[in-house]
């Protein structure tokens, strides 16, 4: 399995909330610095319903990695499009949902950069 691992400049406790909303999913399990809650977020990890877990944390200086997207892969068009459209508030709407192709008709994929700066692939 492979997890992507987030870095966020103060707000990754909002993202993973965020995340946990769109996905829908557990909670979100945080550690900071010595247990005090003042303090930035040393490890984040949360499980998202349909595709796995996301880790990460607050960082002085967060990154994302040009040319790469996360991707997540769903049970069908209806649920792409849903999380798509939580995912797309305050976000940049890359592309809608497009059906694959012939021979693999039967899915679709939609894209979109979130108001964190993480770019998602959601496809069925």
């Amino acid at each position: 399995m492979i997890t992507p691992y987030l870095h966020f400049k103060g707000n990754c406790e909002e993202a993973f909330n965020f995340y946990v909303d769109c996905f829908g999913g557990g909670n979100v399990h945080i550690t900071r610095l010595n247990n005090n809650p003042d303090n930035p977020i040393m490890h984040a990890m949360a499980t998202l319903n349909d595709v796995g877990t996301i880790s990460g944390a607050d960082d002085d200086k967060p990154f994302t990695i040009s040319g790469m997207e996360i991707l997540a892969i769903f049970p069908s068009r209806e649920r792409v499009e849903e999380v798509f459209a939580k995912m797309s508030v305050g976000a940049i709407e890359v592309a809608g949902f497009k059906p694959h192709p012939p021979p693999d008709d039967k899915g679709g994929g939609a894209t979109v950069t979130d108001k964190y700066g993480y770019t998602w692939f959601l496809c069925s």
